[in-house]
């Protein structure tokens, strides 16, 4: 028996004059996030994925530069 991973957004974070997405990843119908991923809005790759914690601008500029 797979358990479904849910996703949703959490934030839009405006970084530097870009935007990027905080998605969060749920297992099953659990309510607490098991991990974040970061994605770029203006194509959508994705910069950062599987972080333990909600990541803070400064995180997301660190990883970026």
């Amino acid at each position: 028996m797979q358990i479904k991973e849910r996703v949703r957004k959490i934030a839009v974070l405006d970084i530097d004059g870009e935007s990027f997405e905080v998605d969060g990843h749920y297992r099953g119908q659990e309510s607490k996030v098991s991990w974040y991923t970061v994605t770029r809005s203006r194509d959508h790759s994705v910069t950062v994925d599987h972080l333990a914690q909600f990541p803070s601008c400064d995180k997301i500029r660190s990883l970026i530069h």
